[in-house]
């Protein structure tokens, strides 16, 4: 990839989704370039080959932008539809410290949509989400911001968040931020200056704040006073309102490289995961009994956690992205590992694609021999053959119902025939079959 180029990815109904923004030409000398964004749509395909490219798509940034740059992409729900799309976020700069901003949704016409764009007076750097809407949150300085499509303007978030570590949709409370505020104890009551006391500890905690409301809906049943201060990742498993109060189940990373489990405020699970500077988590359907936590580190690692017993299933070193999808199309998902290799090739070499099945072998042979799960690349097919077969066999009952069902209105159809040419011959009803006169009307009904 040349230096005037860059590509993010992600994943869209069991696709791979690589977004490539080239800059253009923005010299003082020679014709000027205008930039443009390519999405390239990559397939799970039968061949030896892997992945293989579907179709393409490209949207021309005709204005007057310099220095471009691709901020993020996943996918969200659009609030027109309710329908979650692809999107990619670009930076520009417009003029001298004034940045615009604008968020694209991908169509699966490979259309390009802006849906949302606005400008500040500074460059966006901290905890920057993207949310359903869309809707953009990030903090500048202290404080933190946020601006949805369906207003468009830039507005300032009340609650004095120290971090926001979750913000998604709860039901019947709509977007919701859940984070550390802090609050010291002084002469003067609260001051933001920094304390060492425990009660500055003790008194730090994890709120819940809804963004419609404008006001804190809960601030118990969450995470522990004690946790607060070394949590870094929040995933929220599931929501309920008890007796008017808030309650979760969640699952946390912290500053001691432990994978934490909390329910309604308590912990229940701790792992302690195999690398340092864990940042995220994603949460695997595989079609088991058991769902898997996927952790990726700052590393460049990566490791499965059991949901149930709450143990190292695999590890992974030198990966480059972690993907979710139904790559297969078996209506389960799996986990695509791509280790650092050239995206600009029409297919790829250096993947693995881990299902279910594949993560219960590994975890018999985690303890054994840790080095033998990065030895032979070309254990592709065998890691998707399990997956593939299953496929085959939901493919040969599809087909094998719907040709009963073929046989089936064939056999309806002239049955039905033969009832309506008996009523054009004039036929009197009396003289017709009761499984003749029971056609007609099964007939008449369908229609």
């Amino acid at each position: 990839m040349s230096s005037n180029e860059q590509e993010r990815l992600c994943c869209y109904n069991g696709e791979v989704l690589i977004f490539r923004l080239s800059e253009g030409n923005f010299v003082d000398e020679g014709p000027k370039k205008t930039p443009v964004l390519h999405v390239r749509r990559m397939v799970f395909g039968r061949g030896p080959g892997g992945f293989v490219q579907k179709s393409t798509g490209f949207f021309s940034i005709k204005e007057e932008y310099s220095h471009l740059k691709i901020m993020c992409c996943n996918c969200v729900s659009d609030f027109r539809t309710g329908i979650n799309l692809p999107y990619v976020m670009i930076q520009c700069i417009k003029e001298k410290n004034i940045f615009k901003y604008f968020l694209l949704f991908l169509h699966g016409t490979n259309k390009f949509e802006k849906c949302l764009s606005f400008r500040l007076g500074y460059e966006m750097k901290d905890s920057i989400r993207v949310l359903n809407g869309p809707l953009v949150l990030w903090r500048h300085g202290q404080t933190f911001f946020y601006v949805s499509s369906q207003t468009g303007k830039v507005v300032t978030v009340s609650m004095n968040f120290s971090s926001v570590e979750w913000a998604g949709e709860i039901e019947n409370l709509g977007m919701v931020l859940l984070g550390p505020k802090r609050c010291y104890l002084s002469a003067e009551g609260c001051t933001p200056k920094p304390s060492k006391s425990d009660y500055a500890t003790w008194n730090t905690h994890f709120c819940a704040y809804s963004l419609e409301r404008a006001e804190i809906i809960s601030d118990t049943y969450i995470i522990p006073p004690a946790y607060t201060s070394m949590i870094t990742f929040v995933h929220v498993c599931s929501t309920e309102i008890v007796n008017g109060q808030l309650r979760m189940s969640l699952i946390a990373l912290t500053q001691r490289n432990q994978l934490i489990s909390f329910l309604n405020g308590t912990p229940t699970s701790v792992c302690q995961l195999p690398f340092g500077d864990p940042c995220a988590v994603q949460l695997v359907d595989s079609g088991g009994e058991d769902l898997l936590f996927i952790i990726s580190f700052k590393s460049n690692d990566a490791c499965a956690v059991w949901e149930k017993s709450f143990q190292v299933a695999a590890k992974w070193q030198k990966i480059s992205s972690v993907l979710i999808d139904d790559f297969f199309g078996t209506g389960t998902e799996q986990v695509l590992l791509l280790f650092k290799d050239s995206l600009n090739s029409d297919c790829w070499s250096s993947f693995e694609i881990i299902g279910h099945d594949t993560l219960n072998c590994l975890s018999e042979t985690l303890d054994c021999n840790e080095d033998d799960l990065f030895d032979d690349k070309h254990e592709n097919c065998y890691l998707v053959v399990l997956p593939l077969e299953r496929r085959l066999k939901v493919g040969f009952i599809s087909i094998w119902k719907l040709q009963q069902h073929l046989l089936l209105k064939e056999k309806i159809i002239s049955k039905s025939y033969k009832a309506l040419m008996n009523l054009f011959r004039r036929r009197d009803d009396s003289t017709l079959s009761a499984e003749e006169v029971k056609l007609k009307c099964d007939h008449f009904i369908v229609l």
